[in-house]
């Protein structure tokens, strides 16, 4: 496709209840085995409760070469917390990964996208908290979280933390992730060669994936607050989702994305309120959710 494309993992686990048997752990053992073989290093944003009933699969992460960043304490989207819970919740969930991998933990990534004109916050504590990046903003309206009128290449907010939209592309008449979940297991090859091949230059390609989305053989339910029909859209083509992301990062994978942040060089500097407010939309409902991961 002529482009180098990043993998990134979202580690988390969304069952409904403590009583459905936990799958994540080994769901993600095999992806873990799968990376080996096609020689793929990624980046791996960590819910840290869920890492905590695995340590030592997240040692094995890191043996394996990939980086972790943190995706949370509990998978709560940002705006169902205050400033001061966001602190909270992102510096316990940042220590207890750096206990369990031994490093500075340093990238983040919201659940949901959820880094979003109602969190305008967010970026100067991360940045108190010592993380250098996020790749946290959907530059486009959503029926979850988005930021259209966000830059779609890479900038830094007023704190001087990097941020790494999305990669988004044109789709019809709406704006789509196109790299990554149910738009990576669904849409056809073309579609995703047509954003790749046309992807602004100053654009870092990454994909996103999350253990769940390779687990063809967990039994459907209802995804907390999600619906029937989103719950579906779940389900679908599970089987085809390595193969998938085998050809997004294909020939050559990109890097880890701690590896890319260390090479940018000057950078934009993004001011939230240069978007005026009424370009900002988003639809609000039954698929706002609190945590999924139990």
């Amino acid at each position: 496709m002529g482009r180098s494309v990043s993998f990134t993992l979202d580690f988390e686990d969304l069952r409904t209840s403590a009583e459905q048997p936990e799958r994540v752990h080994f769901v993600t053992e095999r992806l873990l085995d799968r990376l080996i073989e096609i020689g793929v290093k990624g980046t791996m944003f960590c819910v840290a409760e869920t890492a905590a009933r695995h340590p030592q699969l997240i040692a094995r992460m890191v043996a394996d070469g990939h980086e972790i960043g943190v995706h949370g304490l509990r998978h709560t989207p940002n705006d169902l917390l205050s400033a001061a819970e966001f602190r909270s919740e992102i510096s316990q969930a940042k220590q207890m990964l750096e206990v369990m991998v031994g490093v500075h933990v340093v990238l983040y990534r919201a659940p949901q996208y959820s880094l979003i004109p109602e969190t305008p916050w967010i970026p100067e504590i991360l940045t108190d908290l010592g993380f250098l990046a996020s790749s946290s903003v959907l530059p486009a309206k959503s029926v979850l979280y988005g930021w259209p009128g966000a830059p779609r290449t890479s900038f830094r907010w007023p704190s001087g933390l990097i941020e790494l939209p999305s990669p988004v592309m044109k789709f019809g008449p709406t704006t789509i992730p196109y790299l990554g979940g149910a738009y990576l297991r669904l849409l056809p090859k073309a579609v995703r060669h047509r954003g790749i091949s046309q992807a602004d230059p100053a654009t870092v390609l990454w994909s996103y994936c999350h253990p769940w989305e390779f687990d063809s053989e967990e039994p459907f339910y209802v995804f907390e607050d999600g619906g029937w029909l989103a719950s579906r859209v779940g389900w679908m083509n599970r089987k085809g989702m390595m193969k998938r992301v085998e050809a997004v990062l294909s020939p050559i994978p990109g890097l880890p994305l701690g590896e890319i942040v260390a090479g940018l060089g000057e950078l934009p500097i993004f001011e939230p309120s240069s978007v005026p407010r009424e370009q900002v939309s988003r639809l609000q409902g039954t698929l706002r959710t609190r945590s999924r991961s139990k």
